[in-house]
């Protein structure tokens, strides 16, 4: 690539007839400035270029960065929520069984509790028997022993005994 120095330092053969070569020089002159200037601008695009095209790369890779933690964010909230719905059946069976097991022993108890109250009603029976049986002996008694024979044989029974004791 040629410089605006090689321009400017350019030198041509002289023949007759040419052109005038202080035209020449000034248009040299602007030609080598405007080619340092389009130079110039031309190193200023592509650092701009270049800059650019960095930013873009680190943008891109911040983009892939994102885009990766998003993957690794939603796949961690997938498996976060399947151990979470897991965990829930696995509460739900638990407390399922402890339920079964809960209504077993209450069964149980309740089995008892009416084999109990079944003993006790037939324990109670007896002795409801026997104190009606007591009773009814008992009043047997009164009657013999408050009864007009009795009362009779015991009068006859005191004027007997001697009298001096």
């Amino acid at each position: 690539m040629i410089t605006g120095m090689e321009i400017r330092n350019q030198q041509f053969r002289k023949k007759m007839r040419g052109y005038d070569p202080e035209e020449v020089r000034k248009f040299i002159v602007n030609l080598a400035q405007d080619y340092e200037n389009l130079y110039s601008e031309n190193v200023v695009l592509r650092e701009n270029i270049q800059k650019v095209k960095y930013e873009l790369d680190h943008y891109r890779k911040l983009e892939e960065t994102m885009n990766n933690s998003l993957i690794l964010a939603q796949q961690t909230a997938e498996m976060i929520k399947a151990n979470a719905q897991k965990e829930s059946e696995m509460i739900l069976e638990e407390s399922r069984k402890k339920i079964a097991e809960t209504f077993l022993v209450y069964q149980e108890v309740l089995q008892r509790l009416n084999m109990m109250t079944a003993e006790i009603k037939a324990q109670l029976s007896g002795e409801m028997e026997m104190l009606e049986r007591s009773q009814r002996k008992t009043e047997e008694l009164s009657e013999f022993f408050f009864s007009k024979d009795t009362k009779t044989i015991l009068e006859k029974l005191g004027s007997i005994m001697p009298e001096g004791k």
